[in-house]
C-alpha cells in the first residue's frame, strides 16, 4: 500500500553522522520507514559496523542506491560536501515521478544547480535545495532548514507534520545554499579566528589573559564556553569544515568577491584536522578548552631556534 502524505517512506543517501540523527527524529514523528545507503557498506572493513549502526536507528541498510530509493517517497542526500554531485548522479537513474530529492549537503549554489540538472535530466523526480542552518547533534530533525526550488513548497508541506523547523526562501535552486554559504563565512571563520588567537596566546603563556580581555570587551557572551564548544567542533570536524570552505570560496567567486578570509579559514580548519585530534579525543571531543590547547601544543611542536 502506498504511504500517505502524512506517513512518507524515507531514504537516505549517505548515512554517517547527520543521517541517523535526522532519521530517528523523523521516525519518532511518524515517518513510515527509513532505508539507507552509504559508501561504507562497500568497504569490508566498515560494512558490518555500518549495517549495525543503520539497523539500530532503525533503518533498512541497503547494498545499493537503487535498493534504498526503490520504495521511498522522499530522498534525503546527506553525504559530504565534495560528494553531493556524485550522490545525485548515482541516484538520478533510479528516481521516479512523485519522488522528492532533498539535497541537504553544504555545497555551493553552483554545485546544487548542477545536481538539480542531473536529477531532472534523468528522472521525473523533483530536486529541492536544502540548507541546514545549525548543527544536527542536539537538534535532530528539528534543526532549522531553508528550502528553495520549484518543489520547495511541496516538500515543506510533506515535511510539516513532523514538526520540523522549515522555511521556504525562494523558488530557484541555489537560493537556500547561498544563505548557508554566506553564513559559513562567519560561523566557520569565527572558529578559525578563535583557534588562531588562543593557540598563539597559549604558546606565549597568556591564553587566560587574552580570553579575559575578549570577555571584557564582549561581556554578554560566555567566551570560554563558546571557545570550548567551537574548538571541540574543529577537533572533530575540521576536515569536513575545510572542505565546506572550498564550496564557500566557490560561492564568493561566483559573486565576484575574492574569498580572502574564507581561504584562510579553510587552511586553519585543515591544519587542525591534520593534527589528528579526532583520533586523540574520539567521538566525544575535548572536554575543556585547556584539553584542546594542550593537545594542539603536543601535536604541533614549533621548531626550536638553533
Amino acid at each position: 500500500m502506498p504511504a500517505s502524505r502524512n506517513t512518507p517512506r524515507l531514504a537516505f543517501v549517505g548515512f554517517g553522522e547527520a543521517g541517523p540523527l535526522l532519521a530517528r527524529g523523523l521516525l519518532d514523528a511518524g515517518a513510515a520507514s527509513v532505508a539507507a545507503y552509504d559508501l561504507l557498506i562497500d568497504d569490508p572493513a566498515t560494512r558490518d559496523a555500518w549495517i549495525a549502526k543503520a539497523t539500530a536507528v532503525p533503518a533498512k541498510p541497503c547494498a545499493t542506491v537503487a535498493e534504498a530509493l526503490a520504495e521511498a517517497d522522499i530522498i534525503l542526500s546527506t553525504v559530504t560536501s565534495e560528494r553531493a554531485l556524485e550522490a545525485a548522479t548515482a541516484a538520478a537513474p533510479h528516481l521516479r515521478s512523485s519522488q522528492l530529492y532533498l539535497d541537504l549537503n553544504s555545497c555551493s549554489p553552483g554545485k546544487k544547480i548542477k545536481a538539480a540538472g542531473v536529477v531532472e535530466a534523468q528522472s521525473a523526480a523533483s530536486y529541492v535545495d536544502v540548507a541546514v542552518m545549525d548543527t544536527v547533534p542536539g537538534r535532530g530533525h528539528k534543526v532549522p532548514m531553508l528550502l528553495a526550488g520549484p518543489a520547495a513548497h511541496d516538500a515543506a508541506a510533506q515535511l510539516a507534520p513532523f514538526g520540523m523547523t522549515i522555511e521556504v526562501v525562494g523558488d530557484r535552486i541555489g537560493q537556500a545554499s547561498t544563505i548557508k554559504m554566506a553564513r559559513s563565512v562567519f560561523m566557520k571563520g569565527i572558529e578559525a579566528i578563535l583557534c588562531e588567537s588562543l593557540v598563539a596566546a597559549d604558546r606565549a603563556g597568556v591564553a587566560d589573559r587574552v580570553l579575559a580581555s575578549i570577555q571584557g570587551t564582549f561581556p554578554d557572551i560566555d567566551w570560554r564556553q563558546l571557545a570550548t564548544y567551537h574548538m571541540g567542533r574543529m577537533a572533530l570536524h575540521g576536515r569536513r569544515r575545510a572542505v565546506e570552505m572550498d564550496s564557500v570560496a566557490d560561492t564568493l567567486r561566483d559573486l565576484d568577491l575574492e574569498p580572502f578570509t574564507t581561504e584562510g579559514t579553510g587552511k586553519r580548519q585543515m591544519w587542525i584536522a591534520n593534527l589528528g585530534l579526532r583520533d586523540r579525543f574520539g567521538a566525544a571531543g575535548p572536554e575543556t578548552l585547556e584539553d584542546f590547547l594542550a593537545a594542539v601544543r603536543e601535536a604541533d611542536q614549533p621548531p626550536r631556534n638553533g
